[in-house]
């Protein structure tokens, strides 16, 4: 157990943010104070989070941030370096040399997402203006890194405390877009698709469409989900498919509606380890009423409830988009992430309540941070396989680094075709063997 003495009353955001530090990353009890004569008293692991001298436990003294109510745009984040990590909200005094505690808020949080300065073309909070791109640290947990620091610090004063680090895991997610290359198009875009083809001298594209319609060979998009299912089940993991219901379009699905025949493969994937999400599309971002009714279309479809998610795109809005998946009775979110840059977008690894900092509560929406997307590596960024295989391994490892969670993000798309011809499958393949082995699991001493 660890005592924290703070003389604010306020303390829904310490007490959140110390949930995650402490009983989430590092396994152990925390008590928060405000009487300083019962902190004086305690003969344990303890820490001071003010900015009076005691000497007594570990002083961390507080930026301010954590005593405020609602939001308001920081200009000077006064940034510093502890132990060879970017660190900011620095303070003179104390053991340690930032105010870990408000600098983790701000970031777990989205704290600065409140005030974005530039959108992109999709409405989202452009990642070249988040504080972990600009600094360079987004690809490194930098909140589980510091609290291995402070567990450092606290065991060199207090060595009898023990801590129950926890041991890192692998979520595989998948995003469903287009169920099928070429099968549930519908006829006009069938033969349109077929013209296509013809004007651009494609035959061999040509002869696929037309096996997969006679049913000589299976549509690739679908052969890609199987393919999914093979890997999982080889591995007994269960999984998340996301699916898109939203209406055709630039941004939409592709495949005709309604599907029977893959909508019945969805429910037998469901009885199997699947657990299907809902993938909505692109305009529910800051559309309540359309994410319910597609949330009621799939729990139709499914025949049971669906409290899963991930928005299409990553699009996404904060705190906005947070408060209608809370409204729309969705439990679990793997939205959080930068469709053009891989990482850490909240600075975990780990899964953590959404704290709506305009109502100064946690809620009951678990936000599980996507480490990294398929389209990120191969489209925005260009990577060769080679390249990707090296990005996915370093990612891994920073998650088993300190026992968080490796999200990965792929779509069947991507995963179409034959090895022979789809250098991605291979890629897909030696990552996800990558992150289920044991070897290389570079976890920090668990002493």
């Amino acid at each position: 157990m660890v005592t924290i003495y703070s003389p604010s009353e306020n303390t829904k955001r310490l007490d959140y943010i110390a949930r995650h530090i402490f009983k989430k990353i590092l396994g152990v009890g925390y008590d928060i104070v405000e009487e300083k004569e019962i902190f004086l008293q305690q003969s344990g692991a303890c820490i001071n989070y003010s900015s009076e001298k005691l000497n007594h436990g570990l002083q961390v003294v507080p930026h301010g941030l954590l005593f405020e109510t609602g939001v308001r745009e920081i200009s000077d984040l006064n940034e510093s370096e502890w132990q060879g990590f970017f660190c900011f909200f620095k303070q003179s005094e104390g053991d340690v040399p930032f105010d870990i505690f408000a600098a983790s808020f701000y970031l777990l949080t989205l704290y600065e997402e409140y005030f974005p300065k530039k959108l992109d073309e999709h409405g989202r909070f452009d990642h070249k203006e988040s504080l972990a791109y600009r600094k360079e640290f987004l690809e490194i947990p930098i909140i589980d890194r510091w609290a291995y620091l402070l567990k450092d610090e606290i065991a060199k004063r207090f060595p009898a405390l023990e801590f129950k680090l926890r041991e890192y895991n692998f979520w595989s997610t998948y995003d469903i877009d287009h169920p099928y290359l070429y099968l549930k198009k519908g006829l006009i875009k069938t033969v349109g698709s077929t013209i296509g083809d013809l004007l651009k001298l494609d035959f061999k594209n040509i002869v696929s469409r037309f096996a997969v319609h006679l049913r000589l060979k299976p549509d690739p998009y679908m052969k890609a989900i199987q393919l999914i299912q093979k890997t999982q089940k080889a591995a007994g993991l269960i999984y998340f498919l996301f699916v898109l219901l939203g209406k055709k379009g630039k941004y939409g699905r592709s495949a005709v509606y309604p599907t029977p025949d893959y909508y019945k493969y969805l429910k037998e994937l469901s009885i199997d380890l699947a657990i299907i999400g809902l993938h909505p599309s692109y305009n529910t971002c800051l559309n309540l009423r359309q994410l319910e009714k597609e949330k009621k279309q799939l729990e139709k479809i499914m025949e049971e409830e669906v409290i899963v998610t991930r928005q299409h795109f990553l699009r996404m809005r904060t705190p906005e988009t947070f408060k209608e998946l809370i409204l729309a009775e969705f439990e679990i979110d793997f939205t959080l992430a930068f469709a053009h840059a891989p990482g850490f977008r909240s600075g975990t690894a780990f899964s953590y309540c959404f704290y709506d900092i305009e109502k100064e509560e946690s809620t009951g929406l678990l936000l599980h941070p996507t480490t990294m997307m398929d389209s990120t590596l191969i489209t925005h960024l260009g990577l060769s396989p080679e390249e990707a295989l090296l990005k996915i391994k370093k990612l891994i490892d920073e998650c088993k680094k300190s026992g968080g969670d490796y999200v990965s993000l792929w779509h069947n798309s991507n995963l179409a075709g034959d090895k022979e011809n789809n250098p991605w499958i291979n890629v897909f393949i030696e990552s996800f063997q990558y992150a289920i082995s044991l070897e290389n699991n570079n976890f920090v001493s668990k002493k």
